[in-house]
């Protein structure tokens, strides 16, 4: 990502906010990064991955052209899929993916984008760029994705951090590698550590702990 991406990023992450999806998704327009676009000729189709949801959007087409989403569609593109709201996942943990940042709209890890844009949402993932590795780091909550081919458990197992992959009967469950681990405090010390999590833009206790442990 360009450095004024960056910027823009570090700041809907403030300590004392609450962490910002807008580097990733534009819920206005229900455009996210990554997300892909086809044109459907007679003789191919034409790819295009958003590449910036900064406002102009911007994307790249498969012959590496830089463009705006509004000149994209007068082109004839369209979105390959609409990205529909979905209810945000309750259970514990997420998995963890690192995906190096390519300028190919054809790239096998960025269809592994549409599948968890489809299956997941929005409401229930994070993209943090890490522009020092030039990568960025997915995270998702555990989810079955009824997809069976060998093919995706391979391109998912080569990028996982963290987290565990299941092959069902159903399909393929991505779960986090989170077991439970029970502590109890004070109901004064348990207000702290809920102002903490706030302040660190943590979700709830059990982020800030699992936080914490990490960073030992």
């Amino acid at each position: 990502m360009h450095e004024e991406e960056l910027e823009a990023f570090k700041r809907t992450y403030e300590v004392g906010r609450k962490p910002s999806k807008r580097h990733f998704y534009y819920a206005e327009k229900n455009i996210a990064l990554f997300q892909l676009f086809v044109k459907k000729d007679e003789e191919k189709e034409q790819f295009a991955r958003v590449i910036s949801v900064e406002d102009p959007i911007t994307v790249v087409t498969e012959q590496h052209e830089e463009l705006t989403l509004e000149e994209l569609l007068h082109l004839g593109f369209e979105a390959a899929y609409t990205i529909e709201s979905k209810k945000m996942i309750i259970k514990e943990g997420y998995a963890t993916f690192a995906f190096k940042q390519t300028a190919y709209a054809k790239s096998q890890l960025y269809k592994l984008m549409d599948l968890f844009y489809q299956y997941l949402s929005p409401t229930n993932m994070r993209i943090m760029p890490q522009e020092e590795k030039e990568q960025f780091l997915i995270e998702i909550k555990p989810v079955l994705l009824t997809e069976s081919s060998p093919e995706l458990v391979e391109l998912l197992e080569s990028v996982l951090l963290s987290g565990k992959i299941n092959k069902r009967s159903r399909g393929i469950y991505i779960d986090s590698d989170l077991e439970v681990v029970r502590v109890k405090v004070t109901s004064d010390l348990k207000e702290e550590l809920q102002q903490k999590a706030k302040e660190l833009g943590k979700q709830n206790i059990e982020e800030l702990l699992l936080y914490a442990i990490q960073k030992l």
